[in-house]
């Protein structure tokens, strides 16, 4: 008897799956890719770079840098996601590096075709050097 009431509710449960419309099956596959995103997000491109100052810059000359590379977001839209702060760790590794910033790319493409040959970039690069003594940049793919 228990085998038979399990056949009946597992036949009910297919046909009730069979019958879906379209629609309602069209929108459990959108429900399921939105979790799908939730759980597991897209891939991102992490490009830190840090900044050590030569002792004699300006500190106009560096909060103008600092500026200009906080504009780049707004220029260039392949940028994902920016941060940036200023070395505030009590350990002594530092090495003098003292502005960091993570820039988010999608891909590979978005920060060597776009990003890197940007005009608005390459602006910034050009008025980094006189000031700049050491530059540390490490990518990677966000786990």
């Amino acid at each position: 008897m228990i085998n038979r009431v399990k056949i009946a509710l597992c036949l009910l449960v297919f046909i009730g799956v069979g019958s879906q419309s379209c629609a309602e099956k069209k929108e459990e596959k959108e429900i399921s890719e939105t979790v799908k995103e939730e759980i597991m997000p897209e891939k991102l491109l992490r490009h830190v770079v840090l900044f050590k100052f030569k002792d004699e810059a300006p500190e106009a000359a560096v909060n103008n840098l600092n500026d200009m590379f906080n504009a780049l977001p707004a220029a260039i839209p392949e940028i994902k996601d920016f941060e940036w702060g200023i070395n505030d760790s009590p350990e002594n590794f530092h090495q003098d590096f003292t502005h960091c910033y993570l820039v988010t790319f999608g891909s590979e493409q978005d920060r060597d075709s776009v990003y890197s040959p940007h005009p608005k970039h390459q602006e910034f690069v050009a008025a980094l050097q006189p000031h700049l003594e050491k530059v540390f940049v490490v990518d990677y793919w966000a786990n």
